[in-house]
């Protein structure tokens, strides 16, 4: 993988389970589905339906001084959800940095390249939907794309995303609950192996403006509102292919 620049954080994504009164934790290494990591540390079977309730960044330092990014992504069956934030009240979430402060020990045959996404399904007082279309050069260039991208070292996952609406789109978003998470790992024969775990939060625009694009030469060419409607008939990215499918599946609570 890519090694982090001088000063920059070490970043790492842990997976945890509400069982209840406590909550079991575990580090997601590179290529593995943070809800399989859960399934495991619960012993849950395959048909388990799970809820992803809530994502925390954690900007801390290791007792080596090691400086360290924690996404610690937090699931929960149906019936122990109400038990979450309460039951990690008082102390740490394991793992700790200090168990989090060891690199991994991957193969050096091909480069790999690890990203956490965060990404808004957007909305306004009328039901239109906010999306934003990917320049030429970009992967899935063409498509509508949901707002949203890479979470930068050191910064909070929804402060994030809402960096992300406002550049992709000049909308100021309110972000609200946590909808899913879902994991993404392919290889290029010959090239870079890649790994992402994206994570999917409802945001709100209060007072929608016409979209439009305020960042200068990124991966985004255009944005604009759509009824459910016209969604329907858009060419859409992978990424908003699923989040707008669980949106389809599943209603807010």
């Amino acid at each position: 993988m890519t090694p982090p620049s001088p000063g920059e954080p070490q970043r790492r994504v842990t997976a945890h389970l509400v069982t209840g009164s406590t909550v079991l934790g575990g580090r997601v290494l590179f290529g593995q589905d943070p809800a399989e990591v859960v399934r495991d540390l619960g012993g849950l079977s395959p048909n388990t339906s799970l809820r992803a309730v809530d994502v925390l960044t954690e900007l801390v330092e290791a007792p080596d001084g090691t400086p360290l990014h924690i996404d610690r992504v937090v699931f929960a069956e149906a019936g122990t959800r109400a038990a979450w934030p309460s039951a990690a009240a008082g102390s740490g979430l394991s793992p700790s940095p200090t168990e989090l402060a060891a690199g991994e020990d991957l193969p050096q045959d091909r480069p790999r390249l690890r990203r956490f996404a965060s990404y808004g399904i957007v909305d306004g007082p009328d039901g239109r939907v906010l999306l934003s279309r990917i320049a030429e050069g970009f992967p899935g260039a063409g498509t509508w794309h949901l707002p949203g991208g890479g979470v930068d070292a050191g910064e909070d996952v929804r402060a994030a995303l809402r960096r992300e609406v406002a550049e992709e789109t000049g909308q100021d978003g309110q972000v609200g609950d946590l909808l899913t998470v879902s994991s993404h790992h392919r290889g290029q024969p010959g090239g870079h192996e890649i790994y992402a775990v994206w994570v999917f939060f409802h945001v709100f625009v209060a007072s929608p403006r016409p979209a439009r694009v305020l960042e200068e030469n990124g991966s985004t060419a255009d944005s604009g509102w759509f009824t459910p409607e016209e969604v329907a008939g858009l060419r859409l990215s992978a990424t908003a292919q699923r989040g707008l499918a669980y949106m389809a599946r599943h209603s807010r609570p």
